[in-house]
């Protein structure tokens, strides 16, 4: 019966899109199965499927995994599209207590997503959970086809079925978002933590094909500790592409996660226009009469808003002395308000993590600091920094000294913009400090705890006249309500997808395309014509760009940074609907930049295109050449399945020219064109139904 569980002895559950099988033996997923399509996801069968493993830890640091397949068959509960899985009295050894296990599945009969969530009621007196692993699902099909999605990085990455271990951290730099999709032609299947809560978590695709979501208990190894299951994972079909994946999570996230609450960036008033403004950023270092006069020469050839990120404007040396930044060196308050004067943001660099053990006022920070489950003091090192200790950011003493940081830089400074080291790229640390009030271990404590510490300085930042920035690290989701901007900074290659923009375009800003400029013109234009279409404020690089041997690049960074300011109602308040694949042929270029493996090879088409939404509804098209040749550049657009109206003729016109074209649509909705893109330039096209003209 469609949308209900087909008995205790089968435990199918299915609605008119997707049927999910648990194993009668173990409980186990042995079918996630597109109806539509009848496309299979497990397969083969594994002999005892998997559904939850729990890793217990006892007073004496003793850890021992369970899983479902070692505790004998659950008891099955079916009512109308929903599935309940029981484990009773699961016995612990060395009589160390029972645990009971609950598992539901919930599926009404028009969706395409099951929603599974875990209860692990824990009556040991001996034991408390450390880990959990739900779900875990194997094997999961892997074929030359497969492809796996992740949003890892600055971007997103396609990874090919190559059987290596894929895994990632959230909230941090290596998953900023807690989904994942796998890709099998035209099949897609979803897989999320649908969690408001940002918990601490691990994605891991496993070479052996199991897949499963690892989430850090609440309250970690304290005996009797339960499992309250505090999200559910939703576990999808789809028919289309990684974008259509990406789609799914962002409608999940614009209503159902805190960190979007406060909107698009369009109605955003808390975010300063000026830093909404900046088309291209450049790296400042040192003294004021160094990083003034490259960062005025920056400024001038680029012709549109920039921004300098400025390091080392301290006496202490870089990762040593934190957070002791005052007092400034001679004459920095003086060059920011002299690059103010000029229309540039000035943001300085300070981390928002860590504090150096070795200063004398550490004594006063080491009971704030995090603590690892002996009570000892966490230590990171960065080359050859100085120890450096995480501190925990629901202590008060850390949030008003991150706060007074800033404020000193506003009031003593006068800057119009902060840079916060670390919050958007590390991951969060366990702390296991009962005196921070916190659970401990794990918990949602650590986003709790910086939006706690973010919230009043956003509000101090953006009121009484100011308007100041505050950016971070990498781009981990859940800190995007009180930091304006994320710093893409990491490594590219050319097997990155823009995930983060199809999920978050509108919503946030990123900013860098830095990776390329030790490796030529053509390296470097390349990744600026990429990234330049996927939404990302340009830059980033070092005040050597405006020396004469870069010329050619400082020349197409300044003709895309004065087209994104054209553009602004698409590539900052818009969104990201589709990279544009040539219908013609369009020749490649090769270059070298710096990717996750180390400086290598990098092919890619010449002119890059991308698909947006405007403000006003109507699309634009974002077109960039990085060769010094001009090419041809044909597309179709999909009217109807982006949602942009109906109309049997569309008006065609470039930003920037007066002449316009009418474009007949073909009955199923897809407008064609092609357009002749200049070399090392960019075309903004703007397509609107002519009934709106």
């Amino acid at each position: 019966m469609v949308g209900q569980a087909q008995g205790n002895d089968t435990g199918v559950l299915a609605s008119d899109h997707l049927a999910v099988t648990f194993s009668p033996e173990t409980g186990g997923i042995v079918s996630v199965r597109s109806l539509r399509s009848n496309h299979e996801f497990v397969r083969p069968a594994a002999k005892k499927p998997l559904l939850w493993r729990l890793v217990l830890r006892g007073r004496d640091r003793t850890e021992m995994v369970l899983d479902n397949t070692r505790v004998g068959p659950p008891e099955f509960e079916s009512k109308i599209g929903s599935l309940a899985l029981h484990w009773q009295g699961v016995e612990l050894p060395g009589s160390a207590g029972t645990l009971t296990v609950r598992v539901t599945c919930e599926l009404a009969r028009e969706d395409d997503t099951a929603r599974l969530r875990l209860w692990v009621q824990n009556d040991s007196s001996a034991f408390g959970l450390w880990d959990v692993q739900f779900p875990v699902i194997a094997p999961l099909v892997r074929s030359e086809e497969s492809q796996i999605a992740m949003g890892r990085g600055s971007w997103g990455v396609l990874y090919a079925n190559s059987g290596t271990r894929i895994t990632g951290v959230y909230p941090s730099h290596s998953l900023p978002m807690q989904f994942a999709l796998l890709q099998q032609g035209k099949n897609g299947l979803y897989l999320a933590t649908h969690d408001p809560k940002a918990l601490f978590k691990e994605f891991t695709f496993e070479p052996s094909c199991e897949f499963y979501v690892n989430t850090h208990a609440m309250d970690m190894g304290v005996t009797g500790s339960d499992w309250e299951a505090p999200y559910p994972f939703a576990l999808g079909v789809y028919q289309g592409d990684w974008m259509t994946g990406c789609k799914r999570y962002r409608h999940w996230a614009l209503e159902a996660a805190p960190w979007t609450r406060k909107g698009p960036l369009g109605k955003r008033e808390d975010v300063p226009e000026s830093l909404k403004n900046v088309c291209a950023w450049v790296i400042g270092n040192g003294a004021t009469a160094e990083v003034v006069p490259a960062v005025e020469l920056f400024a001038e050839a680029i012709g549109a808003p920039v921004g300098v990120h400025w390091y080392n404007w301290h006496k202490i040396p870089f990762d040593w002395e934190y957070p002791n930044y005052f007092p400034p060196k001679p004459g920095f308050a003086e060059g920011v308000l002299e690059l103010k004067q000029r229309g540039i943001v000035v943001m300085p660099y300070i981390n928002a993590r860590l504090w150096d053990i070795a200063t004398a006022n550490f004594a006063e920070a080491k009971a704030h600091c995090v603590k690892d489950d002996q009570q000892e003091v966490t230590i990171e090192r960065y080359g050859k920094s100085a120890d450096l200790a995480p501190m925990c950011p629901t202590q008060p003493f850390w949030q008003n000294k991150v706060a007074e940081i800033i404020r000193r830089l506003g009031d003593e400074c006068g800057v119009n913009a902060v840079y916060l080291d670390q919050i958007a790229s590390a991951p969060p640390r366990l702390c296991f400090d009962a005196n921070h009030g916190h659970p401990l271990g794990s918990g949602s404590w650590w986003v709790d705890g910086y939006r706690q510490m973010l919230d009043p300085i956003k509000k101090w930042a953006t009121s009484d006249g100011r308007q100041m920035g505050l950016t971070t690290e990498n781009n981990a989701e859940p800190y995007m309500d009180n930091l304006d901007g994320f710093l893409i900074w990491t490594p590219r290659s050319d097997q990155e997808i823009p995930m983060n923009s199809a999920v978050y375009s509108g919503y946030t800003l990123y900013f860098a395309s830095n990776r390329a400029f030790e490796h030529g013109d053509v390296s470097y234009c390349l990744c600026q014509a990429r990234d330049f279409v996927w939404g990302t404020q340009l830059g980033w690089d070092g005040t050597a760009i405006v020396e004469p041997q870069h010329k050619a690049k400082l020349a197409f960074l300044g003709r895309l940074a004065r087209l994104r300011a054209a553009a602004r109602d698409y590539l900052v308040c818009g969104e990201l609907l589709e990279v544009l694949e040539p219908t013609n042929e369009v020749p490649n270029l090769s270059g070298t930049w710096n990717t996750p493996d180390g400086d290598g090879p990098v092919t890619l088409k010449a002119v890059h295109g991308a698909l947006w939404r405007g403000l006003d509804g109507s699309a634009g098209v974002l077109l960039a050449n990085a060769d010094t040749d001009a090419h041809v550049f044909s597309f179709t657009i999909d009217t109807k399945r982006h949602g942009l109206g109906s109309s049997a003729e569309w008006v065609l016109r470039q930003v920037g020219a007066e002449n316009q074209t009418r474009i007949s649509s073909q009955d199923n909705g897809q407008v064609s064109h092609m357009v002749d893109v200049p070399g090392r330039d960019g075309l903004c096209l703007v397509l609107q139904a002519a009934s709106s003209d």
